[in-house]
């Protein structure tokens, strides 16, 4: 039996060593993250300050393009003779002549964009450019939106273009029209159109982002109760659309006509997902408004698709429906909206974000609708984007404040948890062993008082506190006639007292919620000097608060009246203490009892000078 014993011992140790060695090991490894974080945070500091101050110094010798551009908006002449400028030009077929002399040709092209407009080129009598793309059926008559650059013969004199309006009612497009070099044309053009590109990549990976937490992120959506699926469809729908003001995008697709109908197509479909995200939003998530959006929406798409494939019509005259869909929609929204402030649905800053959003988007609409049939500006959604990536970012912020509440309130939860179960626990522990009655509370009250002491944050203190409180959870599973003999233990008992130590570590290892507790439970008994149990750790393998812990307990065991005897001296406890400095105890927390106790911070209220002045055995090992 001894020797089972040593060797479950033996075990014991290694296991406590190994196990000491990973929670160094990854001591070590967390401060190691922590410095290179740092270490990366200031390298990326240093590297943006170098560029922001490059920037600023070299402001003044940036090499713009000096090459020559020659304007070709103005001087075109008509068959019969009028003058015209190419941006302001009538419906239908027509025939422009522009003379070039005088104009440097050399190297230089005919750059420009067209839209919706089909063209020959001729210098002199000779055809050098023609655009009649081919589309297919599904995709309609329209192209959308080009750029050309045109090489110009050495020694043409003058140009003419045949033009062809996509649809005849209205007049062909052309514009940035110029004579320059065709790769200075295309970069000021795609730098130009930069912007563009940038909202409305941002916008779809901010869409692909929602889409992707409200597919995978259950918690964060049940959290936030937001549909950021529907959110994260409206964003890509957003930014698909807006790729169709890019050109950049035309042109390396070299499918200008698939980019319109896209956009179209986007047009379609962004009803039900805005209608949808809004009404789960203030809670409305079954009112009959989103079905009716999404059947709108699949109708609206059935019958633009149909008709422009028979012929019958086209996208480009068909737009107008999906843009009184969006209007209406806004319209539906604002309804829902109204209706949840009006019921008093709605949480106040949700409410804010939610009506800014809705404003903004719909102004931003409105104004695109308005740009198109008035202004002419072939579908342009500036505003739109500019106004979704507003909302978005409002979104944005409101979350993460939500998240951070969330894991606030989650924080506290398992603190009032935390506290509610250890205060049950030390009661347990305490009922169980009426000789120690308070006995826990006493060791976390000043287990508290010597983390303050020494320097502990109070979250730490807190902490602590209640780790102490469990410290001696273990003793639950020591029987009584052991943990109540009023004399002597023998060292069969006396072992058997030492297991309250991995007992209580047992039944609280596998508490999750915060695992440090079974810390205080299994090394509280553990001494500087090697000589404790059960893992007999020497000097900082113990575990901080076990070593506060350790102090307290030695304390309260003589410093507390048991039914088989009076409470010590406090001078002769507060001395006992001081001389196991090192040894026993930790000596910078013996410090900071010493302190403390200096101050009659540890005498009971009831101590007038009295108290047992004899030195007691083991029983304080066995009964602490």
């Amino acid at each position: 039996m001894a020797g089972v014993a040593v060797g479950k011992q033996k075990t014991h140790s290694i296991t406590g060593k190994i196990g000491q060695r990973f929670r160094q090991v990854r001591e070590r490894a967390n401060q190691s993250r922590l410095r290179s974080v740092r270490e990366q945070i200031v390298f990326l500091y240093f590297l943006i300050l170098f560029i922001a101050v490059s920037v600023y110094l070299d402001r003044d010798s940036a090499l713009p393009y000096r090459g020559e551009s020659t304007s070709m908006q103005s001087g075109w002449v008509m068959a019969d003779g009028e003058i015209q400028d190419i941006g302001k030009l009538p419906a239908g077929t027509l025939d422009l002549r522009r003379d070039l002399s005088g104009i440097s040709l050399n190297g230089r092209s005919l750059c420009l964009r067209s839209i919706d407009t089909v063209f020959d080129v001729f210098a002199g009598d000779t055809r050098i450019y023609s655009y009649h793309p081919p589309i297919p059926k599904r995709l309609g008559a329209s192209y959308g939106m080009y750029v050309h650059t045109i090489p110009i013969p050495e020694g043409t004199t003058t140009l003419e273009l045949h033009l062809e309006p996509v649809f005849p009612e209205v007049p062909a497009a052309l514009s940035d029209v110029v004579i320059e070099d065709g790769g200075a044309y295309m970069g000021r053009l795609f730098r130009r159109n930069l912007w563009a590109l940038g909202f409305s990549m941002i916008i779809l990976l901010v869409g692909i982002f929602f889409l992707i937490i409200g597919l995978f992120g259950k918690i964060l959506m049940n959290t936030a109760g937001l549909d950021f699926v529907s959110f994260g469809i409206l964003c890509i729908l957003t930014g698909f659309a807006g790729f169709n003001d890019t050109v950049l995008l035309q042109v390396l697709t070299g499918h200008p006509s698939l980019i319109r109908v896209i956009t179209y197509i986007c047009l379609m479909f962004m009803p039900y997902p805005a209608m949808s995200f809004f009404a789960g939003a203030t809670g409305q998530g079954r009112s009959v408004l989103v079905p009716v959006s999404l059947i709108l929406g699949l109708a609206n798409f059935a019958v633009q698709v149909l008709l422009t494939h028979t012929g019958i019509s086209d996208y480009y005259y068909m737009v107008y429906i999906s843009h009184g869909l969006i209007i209406l929609t806004f319209a539906g929204i604002g309804y829902l909206l109204h209706r949840a402030i009006r019921r008093h649905t709605l949480q106040r800053e949700l409410m804010q974000v939610l009506a800014v959003g809705l404003s903004a988007c719909t102004v931003g609409a409105v104004v695109d609708i308005v740009r198109y049939y008035i202004l002419q500006s072939h579908g342009s959604a500036g505003f739109t984007r500019v106004t979704v990536l507003i909302f978005t970012l409002i979104m944005g912020m409101y979350l993460f404040r939500e998240q951070t509440r969330a894991l606030r309130r989650k924080h506290e939860e398992n603190a009032t948890f935390i506290r509610e179960i250890t205060t049950a626990f030390a009661r347990v522990i305490d009922m169980k062993d009426r000789n120690t009655n308070g006995h826990s509370f006493r060791v976390a009250r000043y287990t508290a008082m010597l983390a303050e002491e020494l320097g502990c944050d109070p979250e730490t203190v807190d902490r602590y506190y209640r780790i102490a409180l469990l410290h001696d959870v273990g003793k639950i599973g020591i029987p009584k006639a052991v943990l109540k003999k009023p004399g002597r233990l023998t060292e069969e008992e006396y072992r058997i007292i030492q297991s309250h130590t991995t007992k209580g570590y047992d039944l609280l290892k596998d508490i999750s919620i915060m695992p440090e507790l079974a810390t205080g439970a299994l090394y509280h008994h553990e001494r500087p000097d090697g000589l404790g149990y059960p893992q007999h750790l020497k000097g900082n393998e113990i575990p901080r608060v076990a070593q506060i812990i350790a102090v307290a307990d030695c304390f309260d065991s003589m410093y507390s009246d048991r039914p088989y005897r009076a409470r010590m001296n406090y001078e002769k406890a507060v001395s006992i203490i001081r001389e196991g400095a090192g040894t026993q105890l930790t000596a910078d927390v013996v410090d900071a009892f010493l302190r403390l106790a200096e101050k009659g911070k540890f005498r009971a209220p009831d101590d007038h000078g009295g108290g047992t002045t004899e030195n007691i055995d083991n029983i304080p090992a066995g009964h602490s």
